[in-house]
Parts: structure tokens; C-alpha cells; sequence
């Protein structure tokens, strides 16, 4: 048995508002729905379609629920299965439209060329490759950025990284600093050994101690102290640190004069690569609102947490978004990507049908059994040449079929 089979039966209205599925509890003109329930259980519709009705969609209901046709199954149990299918739709929905556009802009490292051209990097994948479609269709925004960096006097030719806070804030990244911080925590067991040594010696970490590296790659204490003579000694016999910057700073292309070391009483030891050029980006940067056209650029690819919209099940099995959001489109085309979460709409809307009819049918089993009987006399009556019409009259909790007269001459 399909989905849309069943689709006929279901008045169930769905939105989805406060990041997950409710009811809305009335109907409405975008209901998926061709038949209301309120007219195919009624007093008015025949007894006998409407339990027909009602197997259909129990039947549909063991069908999701994976039940052979010789299960026996509870209405608690078919509810307590489209919550769990609820519950599933809503996480994804969730999952998924937070996933669209740019999650989370502050983490996305942004380098600028001489040219003027932004280049997004990210450990998220999805993030980064939205943000650089998003810059590659508003160039201006680079070109702008370097425009500004020159005219405070810094070199073209340097690439510049930088980051963007919530509040549209830029900030330069030292990439160089960065991957040589990243080298010397590769090898965290150096820091160890060296901390350790420094304990023997008795120098006190409670006060970071500052170390420089030489023009002939060797660590030394920066200033003098009680003990500098015997840890500057240590570390002229144990090279390992040293060796590590010094490959390090060759690397990025650093010169060791711009450099220094700090080693605390917990952690690795800390880098610092002084940059002029980066302080004066900075600076620039500090003056410009451009940081503000980045992000709230790529915040408007996202959607709204709080968004409402309503679905609509179509002929063809696909749906409607029906919202007032501005990011209806994007909302669209999510269930549009997302075949398995339609799907599984279909079967929270059906399944929520069911409920609705179990509820329109509580009449007790004798009524059920007289207007069955009713029904029945009606259709053979109706069907016999004696009469050319028929109706009921109900009095007192009976009814009583009566025969119109053929009036035929």
C-alpha cells in the first residue's frame, strides 16, 4: 500500500516551528489532504467505508511498521511508532537546515592575495566550500580589503590572513606562528624533558620562564637569573628544542630574531613570531567595516532557527514548503535534496490520520452493528424495482427505512 493511497485520509496539520514538528490542531486550506476526516467519518458517510477506511490505513500502519498481515497490533503501539518516526524527522530537519549555508563563520580562516582575492579554509568541509562560492560571487569585498591594506602603507605583495568574530570584527591570523606553535607541539615530549631539567636546577615555573634562539640556532634564557648560567648550560647540551625551531622557522621563512619562547608550569612550550607587517594590517583592519560585510554576508546563507513553515504533500508524492520566512527557497530545495525525510513526512501525516479517525469512530459496537444493518437493508432496497427511493427516519435510537412510492405511469 502507498503513502498516497493513504494521503486522503490524513487532516493531521503539521508545522514545523520552535526547530521541531507540531500540531497545529486546525485544519487549514494547505492541508495535504483531499477528504477531510470530518466528512469521511461522519454520521452522514456510510458505516461500511468508513471501517473500510479504517483497515486501510491500520493495515498502512503495519506496513511502515515492518508487521505481516497476520500481526496483531495496538493503537498505543502505532502511536508509540510515529512518535519514534517524529522524533527521527525532527533531529534530521534540525540537523540538516542548521547545515545550510555557513555554521559557523568564526571558524573559517580567510587569506588575502596581492590580487585582492579571498580564499576560505576550514576544517569543515561544507563551510568552507560555501563561504568561497559565497566570495567568489563578491569579489569587490577582496579587492576592497587590499585597497584599504595599502593605503596604510602595507606591502602588496604580503598575504594576509584573518579571521571574523560575530561582531564583524577582523582579526589577523599569524599562520607563521601558527604551524611553527603546530611543529613544536608534535614533539610535546621535548617540553616535557625540558620542564623537568628546569625542576631539577629549581627554577620556578609558577613564573614563566623566556627563552631566545641565536643567530647560531641556539636557546638561550632571555635576562639573566640565579639560575641562568646552569639552565643555558643544559640547554646547550640537550640541542633537541633548538634543532626542532630552527627547522621549523626555515620552514616559514622566519628569522629566528623575530622569535621567542615561553615555557609555563603546564602546556608546551609557547611561540611568539613578532610581524610589523601584521600589526599595521591590524591596525587597518580595526578602522574598516568590511569585517561586518563578510559576516553578516555569510550569515544570511543560513536559516533562521526559529523558522515556520508548513508542508504540503503533493500528487506527485513531493511537498510544498509553505512559509513567510524569507528563507523559504532554501527550505524548499532542503526536502527537495532530501527524498528520505519526505518520505518519512508522509508516514508522521498518515499515521497521524489514523489517530484522528480512531478518535472520529468511538461509537459503541451495537450502534456500529445497526447502522451496518441499515446500511445493507438500504442497498438492497434501493436496488429492487419496488421502489425508486428510499428514507430514514430516526426516533427514539432507531432508525426505520421507509419506501417512496414509483410514481411512474
Amino acid at each position: 500500500m502507498s503513502i498516497s493511497s493513504v494521503n486522503s485520509y490524513s487532516t493531521a496539520q503539521l508545522q514545523w516551528q520552535g526547530q521541531q514538528l507540531k500540531s497545529t490542531g486546525t485544519g487549514s486550506a494547505s492541508s495535504s489532504s483531499s477528504n477531510s476526516l470530518s466528512t469521511l467519518f461522519n454520521s452522514s458517510t456510510s458505516m461500511t467505508s468508513q471501517l473500510s477506511s479504517m483497515v486501510e490505513l491500520t493495515k498502512y500502519a503495519m506496513e511502515s511498521m515492518g508487521l505481516s498481515d497476520n500481526s496483531r497490533v495496538t493503537f498505543s503501539q502505532i502511536t508509540k511508532y510515529r512518535e519514534q518516526l517524529l522524533t527521527g524527522f525532527n533531529d534530521s530537519v534540525k540537523s540538516g537546515l542548521s547545515k545550510i549555508g555557513v555554521s559557523n563563520p568564526q571558524d573559517i580562516t580567510f587569506a588575502l592575495d596581492k590580487d585582492g582575492k579571498l580564499t576560505a579554509s576550514s576544517s569543515n568541509a561544507a563551510d568552507q566550500k560555501t563561504a568561497q562560492a559565497w566570495l567568489d560571487s563578491n569579489p569587490s569585498l577582496g579587492k576592497d580589503l587590499r585597497a584599504s591594506l595599502t593605503s596604510a602603507g602595507i606591502d602588496s605583495g604580503t598575504t594576509v590572513s584573518m579571521k571574523v568574530s560575530s561582531t564583524g570584527k577582523l582579526s589577523v591570523v599569524n599562520t607563521a606562528q601558527i604551524a611553527i606553535q603546530d611543529g613544536l607541539d608534535a614533539s610535546s615530549d621535548q617540553s616535557a624533558k625540558l620542564r623537568a631539567a628546569l625542576s631539577e636546577i629549581g627554577v620556578d615555573l609558577s613564573t614563566p620562564m623566556n627563552f631566545t634562539l641565536t643567530a647560531e640556532g641556539r636557546l638561550v634564557v632571555s635576562g639573566e637569573g640565579e639560575q641562568t648560567s646552569a639552565v643555558n648550560k643544559w640547554l646547550e647540551e640537550n640541542t633537541a628544542l633548538a634543532d626542532n625551531l630552527t627547522a621549523q622557522l626555515k620552514k616559514q621563512n622566519v628569522d629566528s630574531s623575530a622569535v621567542s619562547l615561553r615555557l609555563g608550569a603546564t602546556g608546551n612550550v609557547q611561540v611568539t613570531v613578532n610581524n610589523s607587517d601584521l600589526t599595521d594590517a591590524q591596525e587597518a583592519l580595526n578602522k574598516s567595516s568590511l569585517g561586518q560585510t563578510l559576516y553578516s554576508g555569510l550569515n544570511s546563507l543560513g536559516v533562521d532557527a526559529n523558522v515556520k513553515f508548513t508542508l504540503q504533500v503533493n500528487t506527485d508524492g513531493s511537498v510544498t514548503v509553505i512559509s513567510d520566512s524569507a528563507d523559504q527557497a532554501k527550505i524548499q530545495q532542503f526536502f527537495d535534496d532530501n527524498p528520505s525525510l519526505v518520505k518519512q513526512y508522509q508516514q508522521i501525516e498518515a499515521l497521524s490520520g489514523l489517530d484522528d479517525a480512531r478518535k472520529a469512530m468511538q461509537i459503541s459496537p451495537s450502534e456500529m452493528r445497526k447502522r451496518i444493518q441499515v446500511e445493507s437493508m438500504a442497498a438492497w432496497w434501493s436496488g429492487s424495482d419496488n421502489a425508486s427511493s428510499y428514507f430514514g427516519s430516526y426516533s427514539e435510537g432507531n432508525m426505520s427505512i421507509l419506501a417512496g412510492l414509483n410514481r411512474s405511469v
